[in-house]
This record gives structure tokens, C-alpha cells and sequence, in this order.
């Protein structure tokens, strides 16, 4: 454990990783500030860049350009009350009505603020954890593996939100579309209908920049006008944003739980994203003394989801690590980029990779605080960026998505996936059918098959037995059960007065 840690320490602070981490930051940042583009998008463009890199540059880069997205994301939130990203709509219920009352200054320093500091503190945490994690972990064989796998499959409705049939239809549609090609285990090809292109399995890189960039690259060239649908007033100076970032520690009850809250919730695969925030906002109107001024332009009211945001992160990222489970939408493009860098995300990235694992969240820590330095620096002059028009905007990231597709493989055919990808994304989008449950199917189903077959061939068709597995499977059937229970239990109290009188 300590070695670990020792090695981490010595790989961070690497000059070239974190010229890269910085690059990464610088990215993500713009990508987050961008209401058409967003750090899934980014980090999808950015991974035929790692492609040849070694694990210790390219896993880094990637965290360092996705954990620092929201805190780009928040400032188009607070000034054009647009979110950047979709956990930053938590952000614009009062950091809008904040710029509206001219303290979009104040607003962005607390949002920056509590961003960044969530996102460090969260690391704190998920380096806590891991000393009970690692025992755990050494409990873990081929069987549990699989009924992990399949706990993470079974969040596929909560990625729905509001529509848990179509979020497992999704999920299924991407389990199928994982099975294209060579059988891990016997070598039979599926799914291909005669191609050779389709016997090596569908392109990641390809199927996520068809699925998310193209249908919002297509919104985006439609709607003929800049990023910025709104005018707003300038956000105030240094001091404005001085001020703001004194609020987080007048308010540090509110940071504290909304970041203890963000970094449970990440823990939980396929439930973080956009859930934490609203979460942490909810709590923190609960426990306030003055619960009605929350959603009139309140500091309270930008921290508390702020603080969730990027402190979910490091939770994602540790079960990402340990178990191969990816903790949002953004994890499983990172597990896709585990897999291009030779790396298999499970129980040895705790044990034999415990160095890297390390690594990578001291990672998110650092990148945090580089992008605070930046945002901080550069927040008086942001609301320039987003009235940049479509003309210029969409044919660059056009470009460089069918670029990155191409390049993954130097297949011409990849572009032909992309365009599949995209009219399926399209028509996702008009039906509200969950792009981030397709993919979450689509990555989880290539982990699912090979644990099945692993655990199948080295402990025999009862590996479903094992104690730990039964432990597993018993969680599984509570995550499907409880919330039935919890509703047919509320109806039965709401019964019980009606009767009585």
C-alpha cells in the first residue's frame, strides 16, 4: 500500500505527465465551457491520440481532460443559463438568477472553487477506501467478477432516468452490438454477415463518436446561431471572484456534505453523472435555515452541487479500477481506454498495477487544482468563448471526430460506423432512449462474456455458489426489489388513515 503510494507520488510529479495532464486540463475545460461539445465528447475525440502512449502518460491525460470538464461546465451555466455539460444543470438554478442580480462574478469563483476542492477532497477519500477495498478485491474471482458485471448491468433503468423500460432496451441493444465478431473463448465469428471488417469486434472510438458527436453536432448546425443564446451582463472583476471563493469556506458545511455525497454516489456504478448534483443540491436546501431562497440566486445553491460534481470522480474512477465496473458514461469510454493501452481494468489494478492505480488518482487531484489556477485566472474574460458561431465550430470538431475515427485502426470503414452510430444516436435522442445505457451495454458486454466463460471453464456451471457470489447475487435481487417494496409500502400507509376514519 505504502509502495504504492510512494510510486504514485514519484510518477505525478513526472515534467512530461504533467505537461500532458496540463494539456488535458486546457481541454477539458474548453470542451466543458462548450454547451455542444462536453467532456464525454472530448474525452471520445481524445482517444486515438493515446494510441501508442503508454499507460502511465495516456490514462492520466484522459482523467486530467474529464475530471476538470464540469468545472468549465459550470461557467456557461452561471452566465447563459446553459449547462455544459448535463451535471451542470444542477448549477444554473441559482447561478443564473446569481448573474441576473450582477454576482455572476461571485458565482463562478464559488462554483470554481468548490469544484476543484470537491474533486481533491474526494481523492482523499478514495485513498482512505483502498486499504479496505484491496481485501476485498483478493475475495474476487471469475464468478463474482461476472455477478459484478451484472449488478452493473443492472443500472442500466437508472440511466434512464424516467424511462427504466427504454434504458434496458438500450443497454440490451448495446449488450448485442458488443457480440459482433470473433467469440473471446471458441473463435467463432457473430453478427458479422460476411465481413472481415466486422471479425475484429466494432471500434469504440468509432461507436461512441457516431453515437454522442454526430446527433449533437447536427443540433448544433440547425439551430443557426452562436452558443450563447442569451445576452448577459459581463461578470464582474477579480474581486467579484475573490468572493466567491471565500463563500465555499463560509459555507464549508455545504461543500463538505455535497463532496461526501458526490463521492458515494460515484461510487455506484451508472448512477453518479447527473444524479449527484441534484442530490447534493436537495440535501443542501434540506438542511439550510432558509430553504426558500433556494433557486433565487443564492451561493449555497451553486456550491453544493458544484462540490458533488467533481468529487464523484474519484469514486467512479475506484470502482472503474477495482472491479472493471465503470462508474458513468465517461468510465466506460475509459474502460475502452484501458483496453487500447494494454491494460485489463479489475482486481489487479489494486493489486499488481497498485502503482498506476495511485497514479491516476493523484491525477485527478492535481488536474483539479490546475484547473482552478486556470479558471480563476481566466474567468473575468470567459463569456467571449461561448458566442463563438456554429460555422466556425462545427466543421473543426467534424473534422477531427472523423479523423480520430479513421485513425483508430486506419479503417475507412470506421467512418461508415460512425455514420451508423450517429443516425442511431439521432433517433436515441427524438425517442429518449439512453445513449449512456447503449453504452454501458455495449462495454460492459465484452467484460460480461469473458468473465461468464472464465468463470464457466475453471469452476463448472455452479460457479453461481460460491459465498461471495451468493452475497452478490443477493445485492442484485435487493437493487431490483427495494424499490418496488418502498412503493408498495408508502401506498399501503397512504390506505391505512383513509380506512381508519
Amino acid at each position: 500500500m505504502i509502495d504504492g503510494l510512494i510510486e504514485g507520488l514519484s510518477n505525478i510529479v513526472d515534467p512530461v505527465l504533467l505537461g500532458l495532464m496540463f494539456l488535458g486540463v486546457l481541454i477539458g475545460i474548453f470542451v466543458g465551457f462548450l454547451p455542444a461539445v462536453s467532456g464525454l465528447l472530448g474525452t471520445a475525440l481524445m482517444l486515438p491520440a493515446i494510441v501508442g502512449m503508454k499507460p502511465l502518460m495516456a490514462l492520466p491525460f484522459l482523467l486530467a481532460l474529464h475530471a476538470v470538464s464540469y468545472t468549465g461546465g459550470s461557467m456557461t451555466a452561471i452566465l447563459v443559463n446553459i449547462p455544459g455539460t448535463g451535471p451542470n444543470a444542477a448549477t444554473l438554478i441559482d447561478g443564473f438568477p446569481m448573474t441576473q442580480k450582477g454576482q455572476a462574478g461571485r458565482a463562478m469563483g464559488a462554483a470554481i472553487a468548490s469544484s476543484s476542492l470537491g474533486g481533491m477532497l474526494s481523492v482523499v477519500f478514495a485513498l482512505i477506501f483502498i486499504p479496505i477495498v484491496i481485501p476485498l478485491v483478493r475475495l474476487l474471482y471469475s464468478a463474482e467478477m461476472f455477478f459484478i458485471i451484472i449488478m452493473g448491468l443492472s443500472f442500466l433503468a437508472v440511466l434512464a432516468g424516467s424511462s427504466p423500460i427504454k434504458g434496458l432496451m438500450a443497454g440490451g441493444l448495446g449488450l448485442l452490438f458488443s457480440f459482433v465478431g470473433f467469440q473471446s473463448t471458441t473463435g467463432i465469428p457473430r453478427f458479422t454477415f460476411g465481413s472481415v471488417f466486422l471479425l475484429d469486434q466494432l471500434n469504440i472510438i468509432a461507436v461512441v463518436i457516431g453515437l454522442f458527436a454526430l446527433p449533437e453536432l447536427i443540433d448544433l448546425a440547425t439551430r443557426r446561431k452562436t452558443i450563447a443564446l442569451c445576452e448577459s451582463a459581463g461578470i464582474g472583476g477579480w474581486t467579484d471572484v475573490w468572493e466567491g471563493v471565500k463563500d465555499v469556506f463560509r459555507h464549508f458545511g455545504v461543500f463538505l456534505r455535497g463532496t461526501v455525497v458526490g463521492y458515494i454516489i460515484g461510487v455506484i456504478p451508472g448512477v453518479g453523472a447527473e444524479t449527484a448534483p441534484f442530490v447534493a443540491y436537495g440535501q443542501a436546501k434540506q438542511a439550510s435555515k432558509h430553504p426558500e431562497k433556494f433557486g433565487t440566486g443564492i451561493v449555497e445553491g451553486v456550491i453544493a452541487p458544484e462540490s458533488a460534481n467533481n468529487a464523484k470522480e474519484a469514486g467512479a474512477l475506484l470502482t472503474t479500477l477495482a472491479f472493471g465496473v465503470p462508474g458513468s458514461a465517461v468510465m466506460a469510454i475509459l474502460l475502452g481506454a484501458f483496453f487500447l493501452v494494454g491494460i485489463v481494468p479489475g482486481p489487479e489494478m489494486l493489486t499488481d498495477n497498485l502503482g498506476l492505480s495511485f497514479t491516476m488518482l493523484l491525477g485527478i487531484a492535481v488536474a483539479n487544482v490546475m484547473a482552478g489556477i486556470v479558471c480563476l485566472a481566466f474567468a473575468p474574460f470567459a463569456t467571449r468563448i461561448t458566442k463563438v458561431h456554429p460555422d466556425y465550430l462545427f466543421p473543426v470538431i467534424l473534422v477531427l471526430g472523423l479523423t480520430g475515427a479513421f485513425a483508430a485502426g486506419a479503417q475507412i470503414l470506421n467512418l461508415a460506423v460512425v455514420v451508423w452510430f450517429g443516425v442511431m444516436g439521432f433517433f436515441m435522442n427524438r425517442f429518449h432512449y439512453s445513449k449512456p445505457a447503449f453504452l454501458l451495454g455495449f462495454v460492459l458486454g465484452m467484460l460480461f462474456e469473458h468473465y461468464f466463460w472464465h468463470a464457466l471453464n475453471l469452476q463448472g456451471p455452479f460457479f453461481f455458489m460460491r459465498p461471495v457470489s451468493l452475497l452478490i447475487i443477493l445485492a442484485i435481487v435487493l437493487i431490483f426489489v427495494i424499490k418496488p417494496l418502498k412503493a408498495h409500502f408508502r401506498r399501503a400507509s397512504r390506505k391505512r388513515p383513509i380506512t381508519e376514519a
